[in-house]
């Protein structure tokens, strides 16, 4: 679940970043090229990859909500919950399209096929790569100061209300 989190994480944090600085393009403007584009995009800069986990996690959750009701039918549901999982795989595709028409949304046919170069790239492919571990880290990184400036905050306006007689 952390893993998964983290990979929404670092996926929104990318794609809000790069949103931040691109046009919009309205849905009107969006071609099947545009969204070939984006698909192109998406899929080289890995983007949907935390995705990945998401069947086999709404799988366990299935399997166990329904383990709860019936837990004599444990090796039935199991067997029925990884059958239904297997026939929804083809419904990955869906979730891909959905992402590229975001892409698309905020982005032009132009700019996509720029992301799609540069994530084919080798620094792009390392960005893809290492980019959630680097995200991950960072967030870490900003977690840890702000905990260590708050806490210093804390107790030096602490002490300035001391000096100015309020009693903490």
């Amino acid at each position: 679940m952390t893993l998964i989190r983290s990979s929404l994480r670092a996926a929104v944090l990318a794609i809000g970043l790069m949103v931040g600085c691109a046009g919009v393009a309205s849905a009107e403007e969006v071609t099947e090229s545009h969204l070939q584009a984006a698909v192109a995009a998406v899929q080289a800069a890995k983007t949907s990859r935390g995705f990945d986990n998401l069947l086999p996690l709404l799988a366990q959750q299935t399997q166990n909500r329904l383990i709860r009701m019936r837990p004599d039918q444990h090796v039935l549901i199991g067997q029925v919950v990884d059958a239904e999982a297997l026939d929804l795989v083809a419904r990955r595709a869906d979730l891909d399209n959905d992402v590229a028409r975001i892409w698309a949304k905020y982005f032009t046919e132009d700019e996509l096929n720029a992301i799609t170069t540069f994530y084919k790239s080798p620094a792009g492919a390392k960005l893809a790569d290492i980019g959630p571990k680097v995200v991950g880290e960072t967030l870490q990184s900003v977690k840890g100061w702000s905990d260590r400036v708050g806490e210093e905050m804390f107790e030096k306006s602490r002490e300035e209300l001391k000096k100015k007689g309020v009693d903490l």
